[in-house]
C-alpha cells in the first residue's frame, strides 16, 4: 500500500493545522490516508490532491460516519464473534459455492485432490444450508444441491458433516464481494475513516494538502538582561535604566498523529485567520409527502422550468536595578546550592550560560498580510504522541529598566518591568518569559502579542523596597454665575478629582518610577506635570525618585458641569457671597437684590393677605353660630328682646367682615402690582 508521509506541517493559534503529504504511488493507482472520526468534517472541506505527473484524480471515497457496529447489524452477511463459520455458511444459502471435503470415497462426480492437510475432494454447487441438532452439534450437516448433467433437469442434493469440511470457495461475485466489506468493515478502527483517493493511472507522484484539528502552538520566552556600564565620572555605580536584552523564543509544538513525523518543514503562524467547522460528513435527508395513489384519467406530461494618536515624551529619568543589589547573595549561595557532585565550585561557577551562543536558531519570519509565519530552516522529526520545542527567536534589543505602579494592577508596590521595542522584525506571540540577570533567575512575565516595531513590556519582579500609598478626593468648586433662561442662574462648577502618590523608597539607590493612572472620561489636567505619554486608557508619569527618601506627587484632573438654580429662591447672605467671591458684578448684584426686596413685599402681602381672611373666615363663623340662635326666637315678650341684641350684634360682624374683604381686596392688587413689577425686573435682566 502506498505510503503518503507528511512532508510540511503549517501549525496556527486557533486549533488546526494545514498539512502536506508527498509520496509515490508504484503500481497502484489510488492510496488510502486514515483520519480521526472528529478529522472528518475539516478533511471534506479542505482536502486537495495534486498528481505530480500526467495524471488526474478522477474519485475521493471516504467511509461512511456511521458507527461500524450499526454498519455490520446492516450487512448482507452478519459474522458473530463465537458462530462466524456457522453464520457464513447460513449466509451463503442460495449461492454458488465450492466445498472441499475431507477424505472419503467419491462417487466419480467430484474432483478428489490431494492437499497439504491430506486427502480430499470438492464438491460444487448452490449452498442450501445447515441442519443443526442442539444436543448434537458434532453432528451438524451442510446441505448443497450440486451441479452437474442431471442437475440441469432433476436437483440432487447431497449432505456432508460440517466437521468434515475443510475450505469453501466462494463462487458467486456479489458473495465474496459481501464477505470483503464485513472484513474490512471489521477490521478498522472504530475511532478511525479512511480517505482514499483515486487516479486515472499508476506510478505517479502524489502531493496532498488539507486542514486538520491541530494542537495550538505555543512559545515561551528567555530573556537575559545586561545593564549599561555606567558613564565614566558618575559617582554612581549602575545608575542607568538602560541595558541590553537579549530574547530568545521556543515553538512548542505537538505530534497528535498516529504516526512519525519525520524531516517535516514546519512553519509556525502568528495571528488568528477566521476558521470554523462545517458538517459536511453527515448524511441529511430531506423527509418528503408520501402521496396515495389513486385512480386518474391520464393526462399529458406536466415539467417545470428551473427557476495613539498619542504624543510620546521623552522624559529623563533615573533608575537603578532592583535585584543588582542581590547579586553577592547569587553568587555565594546559589551556586554552592547548585554545584553538581563530581563538579567543583570554581568550575561550576565558570561555566558558560550564555543564551546567545548556546541555541542555533535558524528560523526566518514573513509577514502575509494580517498573518505573520516563522518558518523554521531545519526540518523538524517528532515521534508519535510526543513534543518537540524549536528555536524561533534570538536578538538583542536595545531596553531600558523602570519600576511601574498602577494601584489598579499591582497595590502598594511598584513592579521591575522591563521596556523594550521589538526590533526583531518578526512578530512576538503570546506567551511565558523566564527574566535571567548576571546568570540568575530574577522573575518571571507574559509578554503581550507584540508585531514589528511595537512597544512590550517585561514585568517580573515586585519591588518590596518601595511603599506606594495612593489616596483619592473629590470636591465640587463654583467656576462662574450667570445669567440663565428666565428666573434661573446658571452655575458653571469644577468637579475636581485628586490623587496623590505618597512613594517611600527604602532602597539604598535611585529608582525611575512610572506611574500609570486610569484616564477619567471627561475629566481634564491641570496643575499637573504632563503625562510622558498615554495610551487609550492610562497615562503615564516618569519621576526621578532618591534614594531612601518620601516623596510626593499629585495628579489632578477636573471636568466642568452645570447646574440652574431658581432666583426667587436666593437669600441676602447667599447674594452676599456670590458679590464676595467675584462670581457676579456689582451692578448684577443690585439688580438681583432689587428682585430679592420685591419678592420679599410679595411675601409679606401674602402674609397680611392670610391675616385678614383668617378674621374674615372667624367673623363668618361667628356670624353663622348667631344665626343658629335666632331661628328658634318668637318676637313677643323676652326672646324678642334677645333676638334684637343678636341681630344688632349681626350686623356689627357683617360691618367688620365687610371692612376685612375690602383690605384683602387691597392687599391683593397691592400683590398684583408688586408681582407685575417682579416680572418686569426679571424681564430686564436678560
Amino acid at each position: 500500500m502506498p505510503n503518503l508521509p507528511v512532508k510540511r506541517m503549517v501549525l496556527y493559534k486557533h486549533g488546526v493545522g494545514f498539512f502536506e503529504r508527498l509520496g509515490a504511488l508504484g503500481p497502484e493507482s489510488s492510496v488510502t490516508l486514515t483520519f480521526k472520526k472528529e478529522e472528518m468534517n475539516d478533511i471534506l472541506k479542505s482536502l486537495a490532491a495534486f498528481p505530480q505527473g500526467d495524471g488526474q484524480v478522477v474519485n475521493v471515497s471516504y467511509e461512511t460516519p456511521e458507527e461500524k457496529q450499526d454498519a455490520l447489524s446492516k450487512a448482507p452477511l452478519v459474522l458473530s464473534d463465537r458462530q462466524a463459520w456457522l453464520d457464513l455458511v447460513r449466509s451463503l444459502r442460495g449461492c454458488q459455492v465450492r466445498l472441499h471435503i475431507a477424505g472419503g470415497e467419491t462417487d466419480g462426480a467430484q474432483e478428489r485432490i490431494i492437499s497439504a492437510s491430506g486427502s480430499e475432494f470438492v464438491v460444487s454447487g448452490c449452498m442450501v444450508g445447515l441442519n443443526q441438532i442442539a444436543e448434537k452439534p458434532e453432528q451438524t450437516l451442510v446441505a448443497i444441491m450440486t451441479t452437474g448433467s442431471e442437475a440441469d433437469s432433476t436437483p440432487s442434493l447431497r449432505t456432508f458433516l460440517l466437521s468434515q469440511v475443510r475450505g469453501l470457495d466462494i463462487l458467486d461475485a456479489r458473495s465474496g464481494d459481501d464477505l470483503r466489506y464485513v472484513l474490512d468493515l471489521s477490521q478498522s478502527r472504530e475511532e478511525q475513516r479512511s480517505v482514499t483517493i483515486f487516479l486515472d493511472r499508476p506510478n505517479q507522484d502524489l502531493l496532498v494538502s488539507y486542514v486538520a484539528p491541530s494542537p495550538t502552538w505555543r512559545v515561551s520566552y528567555r530573556l537575559g538582561y545586561t545593564p549599561d556600564a555606567p558613564a565614566e565620572g558618575s559617582g554612581v555605580a549602575d545608575n542607568s535604566d538602560s541595558g541590553q536584552l537579549f530574547i530568545q523564543g521556543w515553538g512548542i509544538v505537538d505530534n497528535q498523529l498516529d504516526e512519525d513525523l519525520e524531516d517535516v518543514s514546519l512553519t509556525l503562524i502568528a495571528g488568528q485567520p477566521i476558521s470554523f467547522i462545517y458538517d459536511l460528513y453527515t448524511p441529511r435527508f430531506v423527509d418528503r409527502p408520501t402521496v396515495e395513489d389513486e385512480a386518474r384519467t391520464v393526462a399529458g406530461p406536466v415539467s417545470f422550468e428551473e427557476g495613539r494618536l498619542y504624543s510620546h515624551i521623552d522624559v529623563a529619568s533615573v533608575s537603578h536595578s532592583l535585584l543588582d543589589r542581590d547579586s553577592n547573595f547569587y553568587e555565594s549561595d546559589l551556586d554552592a546550592e547548585l554545584a553538581a557532585p563530581g563538579m567543583g565550585s570554581s568550575r561550576f561557577k565558570s561555566a558558560r550560560r550564555d543564551l546567545a551562543q548556546a541555541t542555533q536558531v535558524q528560523a526566518t519570519g514573513v509577514a502575509r498580510g494580517e498573518l505573520f509565519q516563522y518558518d523554521v530552516g531545519i526540518p523538524v522529526t517528532i515521534k508519535r504522541g510526543q513534543s518537540a520545542m524549536v528555536p524561533i527567536l534570538g536578538a538583542t534589543l536595545a531596553s531600558r529598566k523602570q519600576h511601574w505602579f498602577n494601584a489598579e494592577k499591582m497595590p502598594d508596590h511598584p513592579v521591575v518591568t522591563i521596556v523594550a521595542t521589538n526590533t526583531t522584525g518578526l512578530t512576538l506571540e503570546r506567551g511565558p518569559a523566564t527574566v535571567l540577570e548576571a546568570e540568575n533567575y530574577v522573575g518571571e512575565a507574559v509578554l503581550s502579542f507584540t508585531p514589528a516595531e511595537g512597544e512590550f513590556f517585561v514585568p517580573y519582579a515586585v519591588d518590596l523596597g518601595v511603599q506606594i500609598l495612593r489616596e483619592d478626593e473629590s470636591r465640587l468648586e463654583t467656576a462662574a454665575i450667570a445669567l440663565g433662561k428666565g428666573d434661573y442662574l446658571v452655575h458653571d462648577q469644577w468637579e475636581t478629582r485628586q490623587t496623590v502618590y505618597r512613594i517611600d523608597n527604602r532602597n539604598t539607590y535611585p529608582i525611575a518610577l512610572v506611574i500609570e493612572q486610569r484616564i477619567l472620561s471627561g475629566y481634564e489636567l491641570f496643575e499637573t506635570v504632563e503625562p510622558m505619554e498615554q495610551t487609550a486608557e492610562f497615562q503615564r508619569w516618569k519621576l526621578a525618585i532618591a534614594p531612601r527618601q518620601q516623596s510626593e506627587f499629585r495628579v489632578q484632573q477636573r471636568r466642568k458641569i452645570s447646574r440652574d438654580e431658581q432666583i426667587l429662591n436666593l437669600d441676602y447672605q447667599t447674594l452676599q457671597a456670590y458679590l464676595h467671591n467675584k462670581f457676579i458684578n456689582a451692578s448684577l448684584f443690585q439688580e438681583l437684590r432689587g428682585i430679592l426686596d420685591l419678592h420679599q413685599q410679595i411675601a409679606q402681602t401674602q402674609q397680611e393677605i392670610q391675616k385678614l381672611a383668617k378674621k374674615r373666615d372667624r367673623l363668618s363663623d361667628e356670624q353663622e353660630g348667631i344665626a343658629k340662635k335666632l331661628q328658634p326666637l318668637n318676637n313677643s315678650g323676652s326672646e324678642n328682646d334677645l333676638r334684637e341684641k343678636l341681630a344688632a350684634k349681626m350686623s356689627h360682624l357683617e360691618d367688620e367682615r365687610d371692612r376685612l374683604q375690602a383690605s384683602i381686596i387691597a392687599q391683593e392688587q397691592t400683590q398684583d402690582s408688586l408681582k407685575q413689577q417682579l416680572q418686569q425686573l426679571l424681564q430686564e435682566l436678560h
